[in-house]
This record gives structure tokens, sequence and C-alpha cells, in this order.
């Protein structure tokens, strides 16, 4: 995963040193590294493929907590659930001993509850002009869908709400069955249908202990093509996270 982290850094970061410069080897593409240049170019013919990489400052903005801000973000705020440490919630190996705390704080953050900002109405501005090509994003949270970007347009590479399967077998399972669960009064485990299985099902979220999103994997080949990758609250990094057990 970290070759696709070091085309980022190389591409993007060091560009930032050069005003108005994408690398060393590329000519100059913006008169300034402002963001009035970035929209003069958006703005340009020369503009065709918008890459754009989401973190959860975007979502934040909905009322939906970030991970690890301190006093605000989730992580800091799990003491109810009576978890070994924050990160368990996210765990596989815990989610498969305890499933509850997971759909607790699923309940919370279940799609239906928030509202899509004004940054994902401009993706979504972005779509209609068909200057979008690709949206990658690490946020869960599926608002990007809401706001009305097309699913083949996103990447997400924690995954999100959006499908669901169970954790043993990988049948997918029904959208409205986990909806229904996930949001009773009292929090139902839901698990696979399948007779000889019945192992539990969570969304296509990638939990610690998990492989990143097939999507994401599936994904570097396209960055070859773009032509501007402006990124959104995001340090890039967590998507590359790396944990021992």
């Amino acid at each position: 995963m970290h070759s696709l982290y070091d085309w980022w850094n190389r591409t993007f970061r060091n560009s930032m040193t050069k005003p108005g410069y994408t690398t060393d080897q590329h000519p100059r593409i913006l008169e300034g590294n402002d963001l009035e240049a970035l929209a003069k170019y958006m703005k340009s013919d020369s503009c065709r493929n918008v890459f754009l990489m989401l973190g959860a400052g975007v979502s934040t903005s909905a009322g939906i907590p970030d991970f690890r801000s301190p006093g605000t973000g989730l992580y800091a705020n799990l003491a109810r659930l009576n978890l070994p440490f924050p990160e368990a919630v996210f765990e596989i190996g815990f989610f498969k001993k305890n499933p509850i705390p997971f759909y607790t704080l699923a309940k919370e953050l279940y799609p239906g509850r928030f509202r899509p900002t004004l940054t994902h109405s401009f993706i979504t501005l972005l779509h209609s002009h068909s200057l979008l090509h690709t949206c990658f994003t690490q946020n869960i949270d599926t608002l990007e869908r809401r706001a009305g970007v097309p699913a083949h347009k996103i990447i997400e590479a924690h995954g999100s709400f959006a499908t669901q399967r169970c954790i043993e077998c990988k049948t997918p399972f029904d959208a409205e069955k986990i909806k229904k669960a996930v949001l009773s009064e009292e929090i139902e485990i839901p698990r696979c249908e399948r007779r000889r299985c019945r192992g539990l099902v969570k969304p296509d979220i990638v939990f610690f202990g998990e492989g990143v999103c097939l999507s994401l994997t599936k994904s570097y080949g396209v960055a070859n093509c773009w032509s501007s990758f402006p990124t959104s609250s995001t340090s890039l990094s967590a998507i590359f996270e790396k944990r021992t057990y």
C-alpha cells in the first residue's frame, strides 16, 4: 500500500515547494499555489480529469465526529462501551468476540441521520460538468453517494455503510434488513441467513486486521491520467496505517 502514498508524496506534496509546478519534470500548470489559481485552472480547457481525496474533515461539518480529535473524536467518547482500548470497536478480532459495541456505535453513525455538505455538493457539481474522474474518500458515511456522486466514481478506501456481508462466507446481506436491525430500539446483531453459516454480518467497512478495500487496490492505474488532484481534510496516511496484533 505504501506505493500509492509514495506516489502522492512525489507528485503532489513536492509540487507545493515550487509555485505553479506539479513535479520537477512537468511544465507550469498553475499560476500560483493558492485557491484562486487552482479554481482558474479547473475552469480552463486544460483541466479534464479531476481526482479528489477526502478526509474526515469534510464530514465533520455535517455533524459526524472524526476518530482521533481530542475530546470530540469518536475514540475519546467510547468509555460507555467498556472497550479494552478505543480502537477495539473497529478491530475484526474484537468484533468476532463481541459485536455489540460496534453496532451500538453504528446506530449513531448510520446513513440517513446526516446531510451532505457544500463540499459534497461541489463534488457532484464537478461530476455534472464531466470533470470528476475519481473521488477517493477515507469516510465511511456514504455522504458522497447521498449528494448524487455515482458509485462508480467513488473509491472508498476504508469501505462504507453502503453494502454489507457475512464475515465468514462473504454472502451479501440485505440492506433493509441490516438497517432495521441497527436502528431497532434494542440492538439486534444481524447474522448470515445461510443455515450452514450463521456468521456475523457487518457493513463493508475495513476494520483493523482486514485488508484494504479492493477498489482502492485496483486504483493504482488511474493515477497516471490525473490532471488535477485536490485533497480535502485528509493527511492520507491513515489509509496506509498498519497495526500488529
